[in-house]
């Protein structure tokens, strides 16, 4: 086995480096803007090839410095591989050719299993959410799933979370708003969820907004009126996170649920509330978001009429982790 302290190569020893630290803001910085790599018959670039490795034991280098021989990990496994390098300037690299299934000394290669720990590295087991990670500049959105080199790992999809905030939207209703009435008071309302990001691991945020109304003899109204006591309007309603559906549990675990209730403040007493989910940690596949039981009261004519609005039931279902 050759130490990296040993490799003839600044732009080499620094590429390694990175890769065995599993620091990805190092692999940026040794590899050039416009980094390709090949791979049998794949190739890709940067944010392709780096997750698709977990270390690279070095036992042997060429006399240039530019080609190394050593062993990866393949779906686990220990395997074999060339890997020739291309620089440009002193500390960067351009290309990368990856060879695999090569033959090295059968004591070398023992060595190299000593070093990774005996010789075989069982997959992690999938953590079911995206991740947000730094790439160079940008920040690319990486999913679980299976690298170029067969490792079960974060894959860089190569898709850039350009917002730092928000990855995806989803409504209840999809298009427009609901709208839920009886003869004198009416309610149209939305939810949305907010696929986001808690650092580098997703979060969903639920959003309710509600405009309130009143009939006046030939036309709605908005809640313009100055009310008070029982008059104010409030929404109650039960907020529930459903998880994916088990074997044992057909209709999915519930990872929250809470009673809402939420009270305008001013004409024209709009109902607004936010709630926070982080999703890290959360087995991948299918959550359900529901508003359910939602009913709101008071109201410009509750001293006379019946304003009672019983909410018909919002859901969103969204995807953690692909």
């Amino acid at each position: 086995m050759i130490s990296t302290e040993k490799l003839r190569k600044p732009a080499v020893r620094a590429f390694v480096d990175s890769l065995n630290a599993r620091d990805e803001r190092a692999f940026a910085e040794a590899v050039y803007e416009k980094f390709t790599y090949t791979c049998e018959k794949e190739e890709g670039d940067a944010a392709g090839f780096y997750p698709a490795h977990t270390q690279f034991v070095v036992t042997d280098q060429s006399s240039d410095g530019y080609t190394l021989t050593g062993v990866i990990l393949k779906a686990g496994d220990p395997v074999a591989a060339r890997l020739t390098f291309f620089p440009r300037g002193y500390r960067s690299v351009s290309k990368l050719d990856v060879a695999t299934g090569v033959a090295i000394p059968g004591d070398s290669f023992n060595d190299a299993l000593v070093h990774l720990g005996g010789g075989r590295v069982e997959p992690k087991p999938a953590a079911g959410t995206l991740r947000r990670l730094k790439l160079g500049d940008d920040y690319f959105v990486h999913r679980w799933g299976r690298g170029g080199l067969g490792n079960a790992d974060w894959i860089n999809t190569g898709e850039k979370a350009t917002d730092p905030d928000v990855y995806q939207t989803f409504h209840s209703p999809a298009h427009g708003e609901q709208t839920d009435e009886v003869r004198v008071s009416r309610v149209v309302s939305r939810l949305s969820v907010d696929l986001g990001w808690d650092g580098t691991y997703q979060k969903a945020t639920a959003r309710f907004h509600a405009t309130l109304s009143f009939w006046e003899a030939v036309t709605w109204l908005s809640e313009k009126y100055r009310l008070a006591g029982e008059s104010i309007p409030k929404v109650t309603g039960t907020l529930t996170l459903t998880g994916p559906p088990t074997l044992t549990v057909p209709d999915g675990n519930v990872i929250s649920t809470e009673e809402i209730t939420v009270t305008g403040s001013k004409p024209p007493y709009p109902i607004d509330f936010t709630r926070e989910f982080p999703l890290t940690g959360l087995p991948l596949g299918t959550y359900t978001l529901t508003l359910a039981n939602a009913v709101k009261t008071g109201g410009y004519w509750s001293s006379k009429y019946n304003t009672t609005v019983t909410l018909r039931d919002h859901t969103i279902s969204f995807t953690v982790g692909g």
